[in-house]
């Protein structure tokens, strides 16, 4: 019975884990779009490239779709038991909702393993793949697109407008090109009746020619004497007048990969801690670097050799503050220290801003150091979670149990978040930010798994029915009683 248990509750959770593990990384996936649409439309890129690019984020995701994945489908499997009474069959043959949940139980860790090894080896690759693409999508200029009465300043140096353009996207009418190639602003300008557009033959280079024009430009002479700059615009009409444009800042390119390896997201654990060692040692070497650069402005943090053998003094029983400043103070003496003062301001602001970036990357080290390992414990966390709401609702479906589901993984995301901010701002140790999530939700599941279990009344809807029932029943009753007296 037990074997055919396992299979039947294991066989009823991998269906629902794989449609709602794609479901969730959809909604993430539209999340991420929504955020760069801007970045991404309008810029001519292949359509291999943005395939590539959000295949690339849904693996991002993974590690935050998983857990909500487990939770959802827990919840509609064991709901799913609950409504069809088999739940019922299996307490009453002796087997608790822990051992029911066993095969899931058993799945889920080698499920959080394989989650933490994805994180921990695979997860860095995707990220330099996923962020240097995306940077040199967001830093391509947009499409060649010149609209009608807008100005187009795509290319560099040149401002375009046109007043129609033919349905053929080649035949312009109206055009006035300025020319900032010269630096000297709006000193060349071209106008025409009409013109063409299109590409060369290899596509690298937009050629332009314009028919029946003036070209307008300012020309300096020498400087004279007296510093004036003398010009002089001269007029030139032309037939046909061709320019031709250089494409290739249109042109996409890439990145080299190497460049975005120092950043902390594209370490594994051993890596991080390597890091992570590394900078703390360069943090306590800045705090000694600190003193001895005060050292040579304050006498106090001087370390001075005692040579001298130990003698006896006698102490005046009280200093009087008259006694302090007997000795004359001259201008000069008041000149060298306020120059050291400002010296010692502005070593100590340099070196304030240094170690702040030095400990803003070391706790954010160890947050991603942590967050390997609390993503993966999540997916066990939120298992029993989805279990025991699916065991006390007793609905199945993707009705009730998606919107408990949801529920939770909001208060479990907003925690998640809520901690990492808190970390990574160093108001709380990096380890009680990324696992405050885990450690508030661990006690709620394990409470409601042995409510469940115990088939606990408390989070019946029939309970609090009759509950309140029989208190209306009893109110009525005390209420004609009172009334019967009175008369």
């Amino acid at each position: 019975m037990l074997k055919r248990v396992d299979k039947v509750v294991l066989g009823s959770f991998i269906i629902p884990l794989i449609i709602t593990f794609g479901l969730t990384s959809f909604i993430f996936m539209m999340q991420f779009l929504w955020k760069y649409i801007d970045d991404i439309v309008g810029k001519g890129i292949e359509l291999s490239l943005i395939i590539k690019l959000v295949g690339l984020f849904t693996l991002t995701i993974a590690p935050m779709a998983l857990p909500l994945a487990i939770l959802l489908a827990s919840t509609m499997v064991i709901g799913t038991l609950g409504e069809n009474n088999e739940l019922t069959a299996y307490k009453s043959g002796g087997l608790s909702l822990v051992r029911i949940m066993g095969s899931l139980i058993v799945f889920c860790i080698f499920l959080a393993g394989f989650a933490f090894y994805f994180s921990d080896n695979i997860l860095p690759k995707v990220h330099l793949k996923f962020y240097s693409l995306l940077f040199d999508i967001r830093k391509q200029k947009p499409a060649l697109d010149i609209s009608e009465g807008v100005f187009y300043r795509g290319i560099s140096g040149f401002a375009i407008k046109v007043k129609k353009k033919d349905k053929d996207n080649r035949t312009l009418h109206d055009i006035m090109v300025y020319d900032h190639s010269n630096g000297r602003g709006n000193d060349n300008v071209v106008l025409a009746e009409k013109g063409d557009i299109g590409l060369s033959n290899s596509g690298k280079y937009l050629v332009l020619t314009l028919y029946n024009g003036k070209q307008y430009q300012d020309i300096r002479k020498r400087t004279k004497e007296n510093g004036e700059v003398p010009s002089e615009q001269t007029i030139m009409e032309f037939k046909q007048w061709r320019k031709i444009f250089d494409l290739s800042e249109f042109k996409m390119t890439r990145t080299d990969q190497s460049l975005f390896k120092s950043h902390y997201i594209m370490y594994n654990t051993k890596q991080l801690m390597h890091e992570a060692d590394s900078t703390g040692k360069d943090i306590e070497n800045k705090v000694k670097e600190i003193q001895l650069n005060n050292a040579n402005y304050f006498s106090a943090y001087k370390k001075i050799i005692d040579t001298i053998p130990i003698q006896t003094f006698n102490t005046p029983d009280k200093i009087k503050v008259n006694d302090i400043f007997t000795r004359h103070v001259t201008k000069s003496a008041v000149n060298v220290a306020r120059s050291n003062l400002q010296s010692a301001i502005s070593s100590a602001q340099m070196s304030v801003s240094d170690l702040e970036f030095k400990e803003s990357n070391y706790v954010a080290m160890y947050c991603e150091w942590y967050k390997k390992f609390s993503l993966s414990f999540a997916c066990i966390v939120l298992l029993f979670v989805g279990c025991s709401m699916g065991a006390i609702v007793r609905k199945g479906g993707f009705g009730v149990p998606i919107l408990i589901a949801v529920l939770y993984f909001v208060v479990f995301h907003v925690l998640n978040v809520i901690g990492e901010k808190l970390a990574k701002n160093m108001v709380i140790p990096p380890f009680a930010g990324m696992w405050m999530a885990s450690l508030v939700l661990m006690p709620l599941a394990l409470f409601l798994t042995y409510k469940a279990n115990r088939d606990s009344v408390l989070f019946r809807s029939e309970w609090y029915a009759n509950l309140f029932s029989n208190f209306k029943k009893q109110f009525l009753q005390f209420f004609s009683y009172k009334k019967s007296c009175c008369k």
